[in-house]
């Protein structure tokens, strides 16, 4: 379907004229190759990150049955490449949610969508999915009734009716939080462990990928992505270089000083067990060869690069199997004239056979095979029940054309599927071999010369695919296999390590699970027990992150200095990392009451107390401080589970002879959100008392509750010095 096509087609819909318009810069995202038409298409220059891992990146959209909505999905999905860029991931979610979509709509036309379709499909995505998932795909869907209704002139007001309510992080429970924080001792094992004797080489490698890890709470895609010189010293200090992910600022990440040498040994050992990799890299990058894993995926390209490689193969002049000028010597892995030696010598065997250095039955065997090769003919057999007799075929000789040989020169196993397409080419190409002949090159193809060739692909490049870092500019990358127990080493091909590969070594495979083999989880080899419950521990890389958040949190960085050092974009996403328990928030709540840094009734009251009597002032706050709840607008020390807000969650509408907000409420002046919602709530209510004053009301409900929050604010807000508390 050409531009002309599709704007037919959508104007018979009819579509939104903007959409219309839009449909020849749509076509231009097209990744390469594609057409509109097809339902999968090749999207792997859309990635950004592990490019070079990655061979193939396919979407398919063959899953949305309904014809019509699968042509719109294609369109959605070049509009967010038009707008935003947006990677394969964005793109996989959008296809899923229509494919779901596609069910509820059935065989309807496509105008005959309504909101309920939505939820339908809503309902479906939450018993197929888990509560999380289906949360995160029900934000899909809302964007997609959003486009759909704009696209189409459709009337949709779908609006997510799942929710994902915090298990742990700030706002979650103390359980939660407890499952999620990995213990310290655990970790302290961990880095003990990188020197203990007898490792594989995987937990020799990944053991110090995740100290790095610990001391910077990298994210796995920006661990993976590590330039190889990615230490900064500068004044005794100690920071790592790295490719943020999500919109991260590009700054050096602090490194502990208590980990400074820790990081500092684990990234010198894997720059080591590393370097030849890179060599090998850097050297295949200049010799630029063929792609031969794209190749073996094309039949035609497989023939034509197959059959130029028996040419070259055959016309080597060490593959010669008759060679009139002397015989294949195996030890020396050379042609001798055994014929030419003898006749230097007045054809004196004995004398021949010193001169070139050989036993008299090999001088003999020389001397019968260059002699057959004179005849036009093979050796005769020397070995087996058939000695002597005539050779019609030599499988057994490694100059000999063969499968073997051509998964040696392309680093590839070739499947039995496979080797039938070119099993002909080299059947031809060793039967002109044994018989003396060079087999014919194919005829030159330019166009599959270009399309094969291959190009190193970038480990990570920008949203405009400007290249960022190359696999031999890379921390971690290794020669192929080295980092497996059941593979030799290829120590001329290179492996960039991927996530998945950490994953795994952190997880175990689900095969090899509890038997403590090379496939086991990193926990059950090396035996490191989480001491919760006594069991080999169990944690993923991301849950590395939100440890040393928490650790960040405790030392007392402010928001503001924990959202820099993760790369986030807004400091609110600290709280969800933020796995601090109820009892070290109601610790650090005392220590801010007890300095007077802390604002409200708690402090005053403590304050009161202790001038006359500390016992009874710290029996007062141990009373009052037992519950820790974060609010947008400061604390509330209420316990929510044993007594009802008196207040319904309004903690500045307290009518008292005092003026303040509710007791129960203490505010962080060192936490500049809780200053700027106090901000806002008293702007508001001033703009609210404006309001309902210049329509002539002096005096209503609404002026008083709203003059009593302002006033109760301005309480707060008057007495603001500094301090953090959360």
């Amino acid at each position: 379907m050409n531009a002309t096509e599709l704007r037919q087609w959508l104007s018979e819909i009819p579509a939104n004229t903007v959409l219309i318009d839009k449909v020849s810069p749509l076509l231009e995202e097209l990744p390469q190759g594609a057409s509109f038409q097809d339902d999968e298409w090749e999207v792997i220059d859309w990635l950004t990150r592990g490019v070079a891992r990655r061979r193939s990146a396919i979407l398919r959209f063959s899953g949305i049955t309904h014809t019509e909505l699968r042509s719109l999905t294609k369109l959605w999905v070049l509009d967010g490449r038009l707008k935003k860029k947006t990677g394969k991931g964005t793109a996989d979610s959008k296809i899923n949610v229509l494919t779901v979509l596609a069910e509820v709509l059935g065989a309807r036309p496509i105008l005959t969508f309504k909101t309920d379709d939505f939820y339908q499909a809503e309902k479906l995505i939450s018993e197929r999915y888990g509560e999380g998932t289906a949360f995160r795909q029900s934000g899909y869907l809302e964007a997609a009734s959003s486009w759909l209704g704009v696209s189409l002139g459709l009337s949709l007001d779908y609006q997510s009716r799942l929710t994902n309510p915090a298990v742990h992080g700030r706002y979650g429970t103390d359980e939660g939080r407890a499952n999620k924080l990995v213990p310290d001792t655990v970790f302290r094992d961990l880095i003990a462990a990188r020197h203990r004797e007898e490792l594989i080489a995987k937990d020799t490698f990944f053991l110090n990928v995740l100290a790095i890890q610990m001391a910077t709470g990298f994210r796995i895609s920006e661990l993976m992505a590590l330039p190889a010189n990615c230490l900064l010293r500068e004044g005794g200090h100690l920071q790592i270089l790295h490719y943020p992910a999500k919109g991260g600022l590009p700054v050096p990440r602090p490194i502990h000083p208590s980990m400074k040498d820790v990081v500092d040994d684990a990234v010198e050992a894997l720059f080591e067990l590393t370097s030849d990799a890179r060599a090998v890299a850097e050297r295949m990058r200049s010799e630029s060869g063929l792609d031969w894993s794209a190749i073996y995926a094309d039949p035609e390209a497989l023939r034509y690069f197959v059959a130029q490689w028996a040419h070259e193969w055959t016309r080597n002049p060490n593959h010669l199997m008759i060679n009139p000028k002397g015989a294949w010597y195996n030890q020396g892995q050379c042609f001798v004239d055994a014929i030419g030696a003898l006749e230097e010598v007045g054809g004196i065997k004995t004398k021949a056979t010193r001169a070139l250095g050989v036993d008299r039955s090999t001088f003999y065997m020389l001397l019968a095979a260059q002699e057959a090769a004179q005849r036009g003919e093979l050796p005769a057999i020397a070995n087996s029940r058939n000695k002597g007799q005539q050779r019609t075929s030599w499988d057994t000789d490694l100059r000999v054309v063969s499968f073997m040989n051509l998964e040696k020169h392309t680093s590839v196993l070739i499947p039995q599927k496979t080797r039938d397409v070119v099993r002909d080419i080299l059947d031809e190409a060793q039967e002109a071999q044994l018989a003396g002949k060079v087999y014919a090159a194919p005829d030159h193809n330019q166009e599959l010369e270009e399309r094969f060739r291959f190009e190193m692909r970038p480990l990570l490049k920008t949203n405009e695919g400007k290249p960022v870092i190359y696999p031999y500019e890379a921390l971690l990358v290794t020669q192929k296999y080295a980092l497996s127990e059941t593979r030799s080493t290829k120590a001329d091909e290179f492996s960039v390590v991927g996530d998945r590969q950490f994953s795994s070594w952190l997880a175990g495979e689900a095969r090899s699970r509890g038997t403590g083999n090379h496939e086991d989880s990193v926990f059950s080899r090396l035996e490191i027990i989480d001491p919760r419950n006594e069991e080999f521990v169990k944690f993923t890389t991301h849950d590395v992150r939100h440890w040393l958040n928490t650790i960040y949190q405790n030392g007392g960085l402010t928001e503001d200095q924990i959202a820099l050092i993760f790369n986030r974009k807004h400091r609110q996403q600290n709280a969800v990392y933020d796995q601090t328990s109820n009892r070290e928030r109601s610790e650090r709540m005392k220590q801010a009451i007890r300095d007077k840094i802390a604002v409200g009734n708690a402090t005053n009251t403590y304050s009161a107390l202790a001038e006359f009597s500390r016992d009874e002032a710290e029996e007062y706050l141990a009373a009052v401080v037992r519950m820790v709840n974060p609010m947008p607008h400061g604390v509330c020390m209420l316990d929510w589970s044993t007594a009802p807000c008196p207040h319904n969650l309004s903690c500045f509408s307290c009518e008292t002879e005092d003026p303040g907000p509710c007791e129960h409420l203490t505010v962080d002046p060192g936490n500049k959100e809780h200053v700027q919602e106090l901000q806002r709530i008293a702007r508001e209510a001033d703009l609210i008392i404006d309001a309902i004053e210049v329509q002539g009301f002096e005096e209503s409900p609404q002026i008083d509750y709203f003059k009593r929050v302002r006033t109760n604010v301005g309480v707060v807000l008057n007495r603001i010095p500094a301090v953090e508390i959360e």
